[in-house]
């Protein structure tokens, strides 16, 4: 048998080039990280890959509340920088707010629970002013109606299904149960220059109990504000 010394030189190029080109993407990606992996705090267990079928892990994103007029991006930043975080588990996606989202919605970010084609979401939102008057928000059923403003389903929800709330310190909480547009969770606060933050988590009805109900209740109950440092000028 004769081995063609030609063939396996060229083979061997190949390789050569392929692992050269793999290299050099891993340093590149290293060098230059996607900006969404700033937004990324800690992981809270072992490492865990989507449909890995792994346990699943939770991070903190760390939120910007960026300007309505930045919109198409993912909305995480570093801690340093946050206004707002959350913890997030491996098995969700984020999604990047659109220009109607933004603007009119006030949507800073947006994850969403794999394989729920959307169904199964959390959003921050965050409002400057309450209406063209330009009052200021307080905790009240007048908060949640704004916001429902924006969202056609969780007005649906509002309408036809029982709303409850409760306070939690600097918090309040709103649960809206039993409506046609799925159930909600919305926590709200303010901050010191008087915008409003809302942690807001919705499901289908028949979808909030189990496992979908352990994560939701988590990631409403991690989210929290960051006070401006002007505060203390």
């Amino acid at each position: 048998m004769t081995v063609d010394a030609t063939a396996v030189t060229r083979r061997e190029a190949f390789s050569l080039a392929a692992l050269g080109a793999v290299m050099l993407g891993a340093v590149t990606d290293v060098a230059n990280p996607a900006p969404a992996l700033a937004a990324y705090g800690a992981d809270a267990g072992g490492s865990s890959a989507e449909g890995s079928g792994a346990d699943v892990t939770w991070r903190v994103f760390y939120g910007a509340a960026d300007p309505p007029a930045t919109y198409g991006y993912l909305g995480g930043t570093t801690k340093d920088k946050a206004k707002y975080s959350y913890d997030v588990p491996s098995d969700w996606v984020e999604e990047a707010p659109s220009k109607v989202e933004k603007g009119a919605g006030g949507q800073d970010s947006r994850w969403v629970k794999s394989g729920s084609r959307g169904a199964v979401n959390v959003k921050c939102l965050t409002l400057n002013r309450a209406g063209e008057d330009g009052a200021a928000f307080d905790l009240t059923d007048k908060a949640l109606q704004a916001i429902a403003g924006a969202d056609s389903k969780l007005q649906e929800s509002i309408n036809s299904g029982t709303v409850s709330s409760t306070k939690d310190g600097d918090f309040v909480v709103f649960t809206i149960s039993g409506g046609s547009g799925g159930d909600y969770a919305a926590k709200l606060t303010i901050d010191n220059t008087g915008r409003l933050f809302v942690f807001l988590a919705s499901t289908p009805s028949d979808k909030y109990k189990g496992e979908t109900k352990k994560t939701l209740d988590r990631m409403l109950g991690s989210f929290t504000t960051y006070k401006s440092v002007s505060q203390f000028v």
